[in-house]
């Protein structure tokens, strides 16, 4: 309370000081909308030329609050368009519509966990506006991943791990299976978006929760047609459309599964790779297990017998590790990336892959290219398209989520770097979100046509936008 007393009395102090005139306000053209929502932010009502500092503190339930922050000169009018200004400071530079949401970094002495149905939570984010003489503005947006009508259901029927996300109504639905990453577990923030632009959306678990293996390793390809079929088998899936979507290692098995499993429509595959890898640990030894099998077999894997691997191509005692150096030297044996390469030209249906081109993790763009190469050597008649992103780096996440975070710990142990820039990953998230939309908005529209339509020329289409 003395607090309070002190923050009164600072300000009946400055009451005088404060031009009566000036009505500062911020003005948000969708105070309250989905995540993946551009939104035109504005703050007006103070004095022209004036320097205004906008403040921007987020959170999601009690979870870490992440903030973000800039200062702006108003124009003649005293206005402030944070779309389409440049700030003059603050955590991000240059014009970016989005900059308050993407630059956020999370509060110091703050870390608190985020509950587990945190995506049904709304993000809400407290924006304040000040500048001299004049009082402060604040305004509140509410931002959410799952839509109004969106509902979220645990399975785990008939071995299949993981959580639904049904859109509104009875359906039929479109739907899509969401893979997660080697960090293991159930990703379940994209899904969740995903079904809020009327989809169904299952994020599919394959390691590192109950029921399934611990680690990445030996896991069947049985277990994926287990779950295809799981998705099949419900009354609401609407024409049979199917696609699966992964990322990093689960954009890998997106890939693997649109080659072994007739029943996927089509395939989109975030910073993923064309060959199969080992499990993600550093210094491999030459017996480990292989992350996936089929019927019983081992897959084989890039770094399976790999005649040009070199361990010293990354130091592993230096924090953060990159240790795309590594993956680049596995790829110089030719015999190991022909026996460990994807065959997606079986594929029935389109094949969407996003890459940073300063992937630190693995060499996304560089491996994204040979699932391109074979899919032009084998003549696939679906459309393909690979948008590799300048300057990002493995972090390429849905749009206007923070991308500050360049640096992580592992599971596996590791405090790796994932390359690129916050404003590089931000633009290649928001970009390929877009294409994404629109690939599976034109493939779901496109089951069950003929081979001679438009939507399944190589290269062509609203769902292979412009070719490669």
């Amino acid at each position: 309370m003395a607090g309070c007393d002190r923050s009164e009395k600072r300000d009946d102090l400055m009451r005088p000081f404060l031009s009566p005139q000036l009505t500062p306000r911020i003005v948000v053209d969708q105070p309250v909308a989905l995540y993946d929502a551009p939104l035109s932010i504005a703050l007006e009502g103070f004095a022209p030329r004036t320097r205004v500092t906008v403040t921007a503190t987020f959170q999601v339930a009690e979870a870490t609050p992440w903030r973000s922050g800039a200062a702006f000169i108003a124009d003649d009018g005293g206005r402030v368009d944070v779309t389409r200004q440049a700030p003059v400071a603050g955590t991000w530079e240059g014009v970016s519509p989005m900059g308050l949401f993407w630059s956020a970094t999370p509060v110091p002495g703050k870390w608190r966990p985020a509950p587990p149905d945190w995506v049904m939570w709304s993000s809400v984010a407290r924006l304040h506006a000040e500048a001299p003489g004049a009082a402060p503005a604040e305004l509140t947006i509410v931002r959410r991943l799952a839509g109004a009508g969106v509902s979220r259901r645990l399975v785990r029927e008939a071995g299949v791990v993981g959580t639904l996300f049904l859109p509104p109504g009875d359906g039929p639905h479109r739907a899509v299976i969401v893979l997660g990453g080697s960090d293991g577990g159930i990703s379940e923030h994209r899904a969740a978006l995903v079904a809020s632009h009327d989809y169904a959306a299952l994020s599919l678990a394959y390691f590192g929760t109950t029921d399934l293996p611990s680690e990445l390793v030996n896991v069947p390809v049985e277990y994926f047609e287990h779950a295809v079929s799981w998705m099949r088998r419900q009354p609401w899936l609407q024409d049979g459309f199917l696609a699966v979507w992964g990322a990093s290692r689960g954009g890998e098995l997106a890939l693997l599964l649109g080659a072994t499993i007739p029943a996927i429509n089509a395939v989109i595959a975030y910073v993923a790779s064309g060959v199969l890898h080992g499990p993600f640990e550093p210094h491999d030894p030459p017996d480990t297990p292989p992350c996936w099998t089929s019927r019983g077999q081992p897959l084989p894997y890039l770094q399976e017998h790999n005649a040009t691997d070199d361990p010293t191509s990354v130091d592993y005692t230096k924090s953060p590790v990159a240790e795309s150096p590594r993956y680049l030297s596995q790829l110089r044996d030719v015999n190991a990336v022909e026996r460990a390469t994807i065959p997606v030209e079986r594929t029935h249906g389109p094949i969407l892959l996003v890459s940073g081109q300063d992937d630190q993790i693995w060499p996304s763009s560089i491996l994204a290219e040979i699932a391109i190469r074979r899919l032009q050597q084998h003549g696939h008649t679906y459309p393909f398209r690979h948008l590799s992103y300048e300057g990002a780096g493995h972090a390429i996440y849905i749009p206007y989520s923070p991308t500050t975070q360049i640096e992580y710990g592992h599971p596996n142990g590791v405090h790796y770097t994932g390359g690129g820039s916050p404003r590089a990953n931000a633009e290649a998230g928001i970009d390929a979100w877009r294409h994404v939309l629109a690939f599976l908005e034109e493939c779901a529209g496109s089951v069950g046509e003929p081979s001679n339509s438009p939507v399944q020329r190589t290269g062509g289409s609203r769902c292979s936008p412009s070719g490669r």
